[in-house]
């Protein structure tokens, strides 16, 4: 093995996939496939023996950390008592509202960290909240909000509630913190008012990293358009802001080492607004990689570069593998900086179409994270990439600038210019419904994520480029095939999807190219579940969505989420809102009926008759919670907050001849 540094962090990256996620038969089946993957590699002897013992290393880190920090801290799930800790992290909202993260000391447990949402504060970073009473639980994942995963990365293992009294100790111990994160909000709202309220949300969204108040629709087009990277502080970021430091310092004739250490020192105050992610943690140790290579008179190297930064965060933080950003980063920087280039290393084409191939090439790499982590993933992004990234690029770097000179440069109107037809582009992209490509189907990544492999096994065993471009090649033309087979199969079946936080349900039904939308709560949360639905699942029109409860604020909070869906009719139970032409009061019940299908809508309970088989989504006499039964359903499901089984968020998939599937979304 001539590159130690790539083996050894790619064994204990493993390592902790392993010990994170891999249990029972199924760690022992994939541990075997690759140990076979490394016997055919042709590896042996004490590259072998390096493997194994960054592998072992890395499992014993992560099954330790697991044991002694994570289970003793979680355990106090469900109990109550006090909690003091000091303010490591502030997220502010609307109405004085924030959520701070607290570090402290928890029945002898030192550095434990917890949320806690709370408002009327006005706390600093370094003030010390004391929580009399208060609830401790551990965050949870669900189909939308991915909480656990977010806190896992970050050591963030407890949420704190309701408590008895709050109270802060003001104590002044990070000055410095609280000036950066004061300026970041200065400049923040300088962006917004200097430019219109699109362009300056998405250039705080660039150079911060700040996506409060950023249009949802906004920030799915520019996914759709493939250029939606740009809004997380990484790679790219740390790149140019690197360049243009450096650039600017060279010509000070300063040497090598004080130009190195002001642009870290720059670097990091830039990481510090932006909140420390790991992709920017990443890009600034491989950043200090390449420039110290030139201090010592070393050859820099992207892969080995890219290997030691990855080695150096796992070992601080075994349960960095959570981080979807820490992973995409990774992942595109492997495509762009390590695999576009060894697969196009024999092209003699022109600069244009090499740049276009190793897009592709890093599409291909970050395809199977895009679809476990966001349901669909863009088609066209390496084109967009060279046409738009750019201007993105471009405003990037204004940005900074008038952030590095404290605003006194007039730059923000060009920034504006360069952004305005990004975003118009990324919408008339977006709407055409051909730009991107949906999952369909609850085995997606992992039929994505299979297929990769047998890529990755091809070219770790022949080391042919031509064979590994058509692999690829096959594999995508598959995965199409596969998503085409399978959404005219969900066609042909009547969908019953039942969505929501908690006891608080929306109803979907689909069948044969029909979309009905029942919210059968009224929480103004719903509409976020019922969107992601929809559109990971490529439906792009509702006939009709009812409301049973709360029909003024819901028909508001529908139709500010669901603007790229359209609709046919809105109903209403009550006579208590106007939603103009399209809105009809239907009283007491409302019935939808062909000749497979009826359905019959009444406040608290939705019936479903197909081809004979009947479903009844009803009132369990609690308050707001609901009760599945059919007659095909070995059990009833209860969607109740306090039934792990019957929590919300999963679809019932019936036939016509009267069987039916199940599984959690």
């Amino acid at each position: 093995m001539k590159r130690k540094m790539i083996g050894a962090a790619a064994a204990y990256l493993a390592g902790l996939f392993f010990a994170s996620f891999f249990t029972g038969i199924t760690s022992a089946v994939i541990f075997l496939l690759l140990a076979l993957l490394i016997l055919a590699g042709g590896i042996r002897g004490k590259d072998l023996i390096l493997l194994l013992v960054f592998f072992a290393a890395a499992f014993a880190v992560s099954a330790g950390y697991r044991h002694f920090c994570y289970d003793r801290i979680v355990s106090f799930s469900g109990s109550t008592g006090d909690f003091s800790g000091e303010i490591t992290g502030i997220e502010s909202y609307a109405g004085d509202l924030s959520l701070y993260t607290l570090e402290g000391e928890l029945n002898g447990i030192t550095d434990v960290k917890v949320t806690y949402l709370g408002s009327g504060l006005d706390a600093e970073y370094g003030d010390i909240l004391h929580l009399k009473s208060c609830g401790f639980s551990e965050h949870t994942n669900d189909y939308v909000f991915k909480n656990k995963d977010v806190y896992m990365a970050e050591k963030i293992f407890l949420s704190v509630d309701y408590p008895e009294s709050v109270s802060v100790e003001r104590t002044h111990s990070r000055k410095l913190k609280n000036a950066l994160m004061n300026y970041r909000e200065e400049m923040l709202s300088r962006f917004r008012s200097s430019m219109d309220g699109k362009t300056g949300y998405f250039l705080g969204a660039m150079v911060f990293g700040e996506k409060r108040g950023f249009d949802p629709d906004m920030r799915t087009n520019l996914y759709r358009s493939g250029v939606g990277h740009v809004m997380a502080v990484s790679g790219i970021h740390v790149s140019l802001i690197a360049v243009m430091i450096m650039a600017v310092l060279s010509r000070l004739r300063l040497g090598k080492i004080i130009p190195f250490i002001l642009m870290n020192v720059l670097l990091i105050v830039f990481i510090t607004m932006a909140e420390w992610p790991a992709s920017a943690v990443r890009a600034l140790i491989m950043a200090d990689f390449a420039y110290s290579a030139k201090i010592f008179r070393r050859q820099s190297d992207t892969f080995n570069s890219l290997a030691g930064a990855v080695l150096v965060i796992c070992i601080a933080n075994p349960f960095v593998v959570y981080s979807s950003g820490f992973l995409l980063s990774v992942t595109a920087t492997f495509g762009i900086g390590v695999f576009g280039p060894y697969m196009t290393k024999n092209f003699t084409g022109s600069s244009i179409v090499r740049s276009f191939l190793i897009m592709v090439c890093t599409n291909m790499c970050i395809f199977p994270l895009t679809i476990k982590y966001f349901g669909e993933t863009s088609l066209i992004s390496p084109v967009t990439n060279l046409l738009l990234l750019p201007l993105c690029s471009g405003a990037l770097i204004i940005g900074t600038v008038f952030v590095m000179t404290g605003g006194i440069l007039p730059v923000l109107g060009v920034a504006e210019l360069l952004l305005n037809p990004v975003l118009d582009i990324s919408d008339i992209l977006s709407e055409s419904g051909l730009t991107y490509f949906n999952s369909c189907g609850e085995n997606s990544a992992e039929i994505i994520f299979a297929l990769a492999a047998v890529v990755v096994v091809l070219q770790i065993v022949h080391d042919n480029r031509a064979l590994t471009a058509g692999a690829m090649a096959a594999v995508f033309c598959g995965v199409m095939i596969i998503a085409a087979i399978t959404e005219r199969s969900a066609q042909n079946s009547l969908r019953i999807a039942l969505l929501g936080k908690g006891s608080n349900t929306a109803a979907v039904i689909s069948y044969k190219g029909t979309t009905r939308i029942f919210d059968v709560s009224g929480y103004y949360n719903s509409p976020v579940y019922v969107r992601k639905y929809l559109t990971e699942n490529g439906i792009s029109y509702a006939d009709s969505v009812l409301f049973a409860e709360n029909e003024p604020s819901q028909y508001s909070a529908y139709i500010s989420e669901l603007d790229p869906i359209k609709v046919g009719e809105w109903y209403s139970g009550e006579e208590l809102f106007s939603a103009g032409s399209k809105a009809v009061n239907v009283g007491e019940e409302i019935r939808f009926s062909d000749e497979e299908l009826e359905l019959i809508f009444k406040k608290e309970s939705l019936s479903v008759d197909f081809c004979g088989t009947k479903i009844s989504i009803a009132s369990s006499g609690k308050k707001k919670s609901f009760v599945v039964s059919g007659e095909i359903l070995p059990q009833d499901i209860l969607i109740d907050k306090e039934e792990k089984f019957g929590v919300n968020n999963f679809e019932l998939k019936l036939s016509e001849d009267g069987t039916y599937e199940f599984r959690r979304l």
